[in-house]
């Protein structure tokens, strides 16, 4: 049971580096896919595969299922958000004056702030089932980057 906690508990930090690392991958595939014919091809996992990986990992009960549903919809829209802006980036970055690139730039960076908000407001009822498997105050397991999940104190 404990090392179950542990696992929890790290793989809910992964779903934190997620929600990170979704979008940023698809603002890679959108920026393959509009310069090259070859898409997503060489992206090593897709936002489906990566949602699924992140589901069996975090062993979502049947109970859960619903509000994994919410996150994992949550995620999909904020990867189609990013794709959107790159591509709109992409179309225009032939013509873009050093401005237009900067609000372009905005954007993209716009839809991954707006995407974590959300994914914040997605995720908190899911963590909330769980917090009894989470230290208080929270702290990533050993061994986690903590470059994206910090403890309270730590980010003081």
């Amino acid at each position: 049971m404990k090392n179950s906690n542990k696992l929890r508990i790290a793989l809910t930090i992964g779903l934190c580096a997620a929600a990170v690392t979704l979008p940023a991958r698809a603002a890679e595939t959108a920026a393959s896919s509009a310069t090259t014919s070859g898409g997503s091809a060489g992206m090593a996992e897709s936002p489906e595969t990566r949602i699924k990986h992140l589901h069996d990992q975090l062993r979502i009960t049947a109970d859960e299922e619903s509000k994994w549903n919410t996150v994992a919809q949550v995620m999909l829209s904020n990867t189609s958000a990013i794709n959107d802006a790159v591509r709109d980036r992409a179309r225009m970055s032939k013509t873009m004056t050093a401005v237009d690139d900067l609000k372009s730039y905005e954007a993209i960076v716009d839809a991954h702030a707006d995407g974590i908000k959300k994914l914040a407001t997605a995720f908190a009822p899911l963590y909330a089932e769980n917090t009894a498997l989470v230290p208080s105050p929270y702290r990533p397991a050993p061994g986690i980057s903590t470059r994206f999940c910090l403890d309270q104190n730590a980010r003081r």
